[in-house]
């Protein structure tokens, strides 16, 4: 009787787990859904880390280096990074915020985020193997800061 029980709660407990990645996978590709006529470019489950300035419930936490896969999208004025937790950053032309490239497939996303109770600053490293083209179309759609920075330091841009 006593194995039963564990059996039942253990089974349980699996099934919140799936329900609960479940519900993130949703949340992350309804966070980057846009209608595919609008969309110029992107890229889906790459690899992130998220760095806020604030903490963030039932988000990324200050102080944290937060991993997640991303979502990536760039339409005609907007670039939009979605991780499990929802969307993350939305750069636009009124927000362009910084786009660069610090090495081959390292792309680094920097912006501002509006919350309750204000600005929170975010910063997102992507592992991505067109790093350099990402950065010139957000630059070119944007207007974000950008720079390409090649292994040896030199700066182009």
């Amino acid at each position: 009787m006593k194995t039963l029980g564990f059996l039942i709660v253990g089974l349980s407990l699996v099934g919140l787990g799936l329900l609960s990645a479940l519900v993130r996978r949703r949340r992350r590709v309804r966070a980057a859904t846009v209608p595919a006529e609008h969309v110029l470019r992107q890229a889906r489950k790459l690899p992130a880390r998220v760095f806020v300035d604030r903490d963030v419930v039932g988000g990324p936490q200050k102080g944290r280096t937060n991993r997640s896969q991303a979502d990536l999208v760039l339409t005609q004025g907007r670039l939009l990074v979605a991780t499990h937790q929802g969307r993350v950053l939305e750069l636009t032309t009124r927000n362009p915020g910084s786009v660069r490239c610090t090495g081959p497939r390292r792309l680094i996303l920097e912006g501002e985020r509006l919350q309750k109770a204000g600005l929170m600053k975010v910063r997102i490293e992507l592992i991505c193997d067109d790093a350099e083209a990402w950065v010139e179309l957000a630059a070119s759609e944007l207007g974000a800061a950008r720079s390409v920075e090649s292994l040896n330091g030199v700066v182009a841009g």
